[in-house]
């Protein structure tokens, strides 16, 4: 994954293929917003007593509400609450008034999957997270979701109207304005609250990213069977500075290794594909000068041009090439051989090796039909995969990527994904997703 200059107009941005991490977010540096976390350390290494493993000890705090009160802990795997009073405009896309001074609003690095990303120039278009009016505060979409929850029933058209249409980084201030307000975990409330494809999607939106990737992939391994599509599409095509994250976040959850957990559970070339993208060592920024024309060629007699297939020779040169020179030599395979990479992948390999590296090559070339590819499959044939498709909206629901994601579906199938997934869902999961998807139901 090497950083190139944008070209015609694309949109540069931290965590995506092509690009280079922000020395901000370099692996093992602080995420703003979220507590700083110890590097990974080995499974038998305690973690520290009086604190989350991977967090700084939290100290007890005064009475909440009282002038120079410090906020409560935060809830696990949540940044802790500012000091300052929470700002009303919290999100990307949010205007402020005019007679409102500038605020400055602290960013975050993952407001979904950290290498869901863009690679075609953006369009533009309207926020989703705009409104008519002024943005409810963390205190007031806090107030919103207790009240939607308490006594008998929920009313779950109000939960949507907050949890399905804010950014992660608001909504870990909302989790934190309601422990410190009612005293309970907000992802636990939303748990006993919902149930169903509804109460996943909940589930899903409700997590900071990090921790929801730590979350799926730990589901995907345990109990019977193996979840091998899930493993794929979040530990496959992550930046190095995005894994080292991922890595340290699984640690201080479930106190094991990442690698160690995974490997556990898959073998053979595809356990060798997670292995090396675990790793984390993808030359990002061409510290290298590779030659296009050599590796088209050592992709061809590792495949077709030979008997048999060299498997580890596909998945050295997929996994530590930067992205914009594998773009490259797709092309130029193409050109030479008259055929498509992925057609390549799909004739000489079989399994699960051959359903990741084919994500890995389309999300390579380019990230949002390759989402849009999936989404239409999880949607496919008898019956939907629920899991897989909100897992997917969710974790890439930014808006100029949503947008992208939208704009390659309608191209490639003809139908918009609104109406795709209005034909496949109903009720509350249904408005879930098309708040997720920019395109909330009015009335």
């Amino acid at each position: 994954m090497s950083y190139y200059p944008p070209q015609g107009g694309y949109y540069p941005q931290y965590g995506q293929p092509g690009q280079p991490p922000h020395p901000q977010y370099a692996a093992g540096a602080p995420i703003p917003g979220y507590p700083m976390m110890q590097p990974q350390v080995p499974p038998h290494h305690p973690p520290a007593t009086g604190a989350y493993p991977g967090y700084p000890p939290q100290q007890p705090a005064p009475y909440a509400g009282y002038p120079g009160a410090a906020p409560p802990p935060a809830p696990y795997g949540y940044p802790a609450p500012q000091q300052h009073a929470p700002q009303p405009y919290g999100y990307p896309g949010a205007p402020a008034p005019a007679h409102a001074a500038p605020v400055h609003t602290p960013t975050m690095p993952f407001s979904h999957a950290p290498t869901m990303a863009p690679t075609m120039p953006l369009q533009a278009a309207p926020s989703y997270y705009a409104t008519t009016g002024p943005v409810p505060t963390p205190q007031q979409d806090a107030e919103t979701i207790h009240a939607a929850c308490k006594g008998f029933g929920t009313d779950e058209k109000r939960v949507i109207s907050v949890v399905a249409v804010r950014t992660s980084e608001h909504l870990a201030q909302v989790a934190s304005v309601y422990r410190q307000f009612y005293g309970r975990d907000l992802v636990e409330v939303l748990q006993k609250e919902t149930s169903g494809h509804f109460g996943r999607a909940l589930h899903y939106l409700i997590l900071p990213p990090l921790l929801l990737d730590a979350e799926l992939v730990h589901d995907a391994i345990v109990g019977a069977g193996t979840n091998e599509r899930c493993l794929i599409q979040v530990l496959v095509g992550r930046t190095n500075a995005d894994m080292a994250q991922l890595k340290s976040m699984y640690y201080a959850k479930y106190h094991k290794s990442l690698e160690s957990d995974v490997k556990s559970d898959v073998s053979g070339y595809f356990e060798k594909l997670l292995m090396m993208s675990m790793q984390g060592m993808r030359d990002e920024i061409g510290h290298y000068q590779y030659n296009v024309e050599a590796d088209v060629q050592s992709l061809y007699k590792a495949g077709e041009g030979r008997m048999g297939t060299d498997e580890s020779a596909f998945i050295h040169i997929l996994t530590n090439r930067p992205d914009a020179h594998l773009r490259a030599v797709f092309t130029q395979y193409q050109t030479r051989y008259g055929k498509k990479f992925t057609k390549v992948i799909k004739k000489e390999f079989s399994g699960w090796i051959k359903t990741g590296l084919v994500y890995l090559v389309s999300w390579i070339a380019n990230p949002a039909h390759c989402i849009a590819k999936h989404l239409e499959k999880s949607m496919a044939g008898a019956g939907t995969d629920d899991q897989q498709l909100t897992r997917l909206l969710v974790r890439n629901r930014t808006q100029p990527f949503m947008n992208q994601v939208k704009a390659a579906y309608q191209a490639k199938y003809r139908k918009t994904l609104r109406d795709r997934v209005k034909g496949e869902t109903s009720g509350d999961y249904r408005r879930t997703l098309f708040s997720v998807l920019g395109e909330p139901e009015r009335g």
